[in-house]
């Protein structure tokens, strides 16, 4: 069965009706040329897949009935993936696609001391973020978060357990199971952390993790991180 995503407001009050819109609509109607009385799988991003059968199609709008609806609770503990902008497009977007499949809460980019300056399209990535979502399956929609430096990411983050994978000097622990249940884990640029942004980190009470021993690009980094939580 197809998977589709409706934000809350295209439900009606007592989600038995919902009005799939734009690309998801046309995507339902054109390319996979689907028909009133076909059923589909919708999501709205906060916890619930509803099957539907299909009862109106217009030229940007699918309308279908809901019969069945799962729920799934928010996970007691969760991940904000949190990384060093990365320049290229390719790379950024393989990034997010992989922390929506590995279960991240959150993402947030943001602009560390190393990084290369590039300017982030956040329509694109928020459509990757929801490509990413419907194909994993997931009931949770990732939220996408920019900031200009990892101070912005701590202060909208406070009340998180900062663990950073770092390269310097700084003693690194093995990665064990989460002890808290709001966690930032962080990751920086092609050039790394810089000594400032590891003493920031130590200030607020975050612990270093190591990723292995050999130099690992932001993207796997990203992979890795994630993997050794699921």
């Amino acid at each position: 069965m197809n998977f589709f995503y409706a934000p809350l407001e295209c439900w009606n009050k007592d989600r038995t009706i919902v009005e799939i819109k734009d690309q998801e609509a046309v995507h339902i109607s054109k390319v996979l040329r689907q028909n009133v009385g076909d059923q589909i799988l919708v999501a709205d991003g906060i916890g619930n897949h509803s099957k539907c059968e299909i009862t109106d199609i217009s030229k940007r709008s699918v309308t279908a009935k809901v019969f069945e609806t799962i729920s799934e609770v928010e996970p007691g503990v969760q991940k904000v993936m949190a990384f060093g902008a990365i320049k290229k497009r390719d790379r950024l977007e393989f990034a997010i696609e992989k922390a929506v499949e590995l279960d991240a809460w959150e993402i947030c980019i943001f602009d560390a001391n190393h990084s290369e300056r590039s300017r982030i399209n956040e329509e694109r990535l928020q459509t990757q973020i929801v490509s990413a979502f419907k194909q994993s399956g997931r009931f949770f929609l990732p939220k996408l978060v920019i900031k200009k430096s990892l101070n912005e990411v701590f202060e909208h983050y406070a009340d998180h357990n900062p663990i950073m994978a770092y390269l310097g000097d700084e003693k690194t622990e093995k990665t064990g199971a989460l002890t808290h249940l709001k966690n930032l884990l962080l990751v920086g640029p092609e050039g790394g952390f810089s000594k400032r942004e590891a003493d920031l980190t130590k200030e607020r009470g975050g612990k270093f993790i190591s990723l292995g021993e050999n130099r690992l690009r932001a993207e796997t980094a990203v992979v890795a991180f994630l993997a050794r939580y699921l």
